[in-house]
């Protein structure tokens, strides 16, 4: 009897880790889409690109923790550059031109990995203080894990703080809803998309560090990764952080399950749960999906 509650016990912390580690990643591809409008197709390549920066920096003997603070910098910086010169010039046109431009973004960067760390797996080496296991109320639980969630916990209250603290997060509420208006007060929207878009670019990136060590790296990690980013952001509505936060722990629990009873389908498991919400909240699990 001990012993099932322990089990049950182990897959319920995995379960949250796993919406814990999606959640890192599709918050910044929703934070984008609410303010700017794009659907960031090479978000999952982004979260690729850092899990690639930090395997190098580990690789060229660098701390793990180092490195998680260097990657995603770096990512964001680049991801800078491609908003400054692809994305920005086609912003006020019909979503349709990002989503093909982001796609073949998205081609390019995949194209460039395989190209720059080959077509092998990659693995990251966790610091001894991660790579171990801590007693939670009797049970023996990878302290890594327990790691990712502690960090999705304070990167969710740094981006609480942040947008209802700061001065720049009552912009980007302000932008979300009415842009016009921001422009109307002397605030730069050029400045608002490349913070923003950054920021998203440095969450993806940071995920990818964090899941690194866990989930291995390889080319087409970004891909796949992706698809269960547009889940959460299906299920939890396009521009509301809550939905997506909610949704994220949902596709997490389901997905871990999935892969431990009917590995083969587990997927399945995911979209059949999309499928059956959406039935009956078209416009996210909270209703404040921003479909345009």
């Amino acid at each position: 009897m001990k012993a099932d509650i322990n089990y049950w016990a182990q897959m319920a912390m995995n379960c949250i880790a796993m919406g814990g580690l999606l959640l890192i990643i599709a918050i910044g591809l929703n934070i984008i889409y609410g303010i700017s409008r794009i659907i960031n197709i090479a978000h999952g390549s982004l979260y690729a690109m850092g899990a690639y920066f930090g395997y190098s920096i580990v690789n060229l003997g660098a701390d793990f923790f180092l490195a998680l603070v260097i990657s995603p910098f770096i990512t964001a910086f680049i991801g800078i550059l491609i908003e400054r010169s692809i994305i920005s010039p086609i912003r006020r046109r019909p979503m349709l031109y990002s989503l093909i431009l982001t796609y073949g973004l998205m081609v390019f960067l995949d194209g460039l990995f395989k190209y720059f760390w080959g077509p092998q797996i990659r693995f990251v080496p966790l610091p001894s203080i991660l790579d171990r296991t801590i007693n939670i109320a009797g049970i023996q639980y990878p302290f890594y894990r327990l790691f990712i969630l502690l960090s999705t916990l304070g990167i969710m209250v740094f981006l609480a703080l942040m947008l209802s603290k700061t001065k720049i997060g009552m912009i980007m509420r302000a932008a979300s809803t009415i842009p016009e208006m921001v422009s109307a007060l002397g605030i730069n929207m050029n400045l608002v998309h490349v913070f923003v878009f950054g920021l998203g670019c440095f969450l993806a990136s940071l995920g990818g560090i964090i899941a690194a060590p866990l989930l291995t790296v390889y080319p087409m990690m970004g891909s796949e990764m992706l698809i269960n980013c547009f889940v959460v952001l299906v299920i939890g509505g396009l521009g509301s952080i809550k939905g997506v936060s909610i949704a994220a722990f949902l596709v997490g629990t389901a997905q871990t399950l999935g892969y431990v009873f009917i590995t083969d389908y587990a997927m399945v498991v995911v979209f059949v749960m999309m499928a059956g919400i959406l039935s009956f909240f078209p416009r996210g699990i909270l209703g404040e999906g921003k479909f345009e």
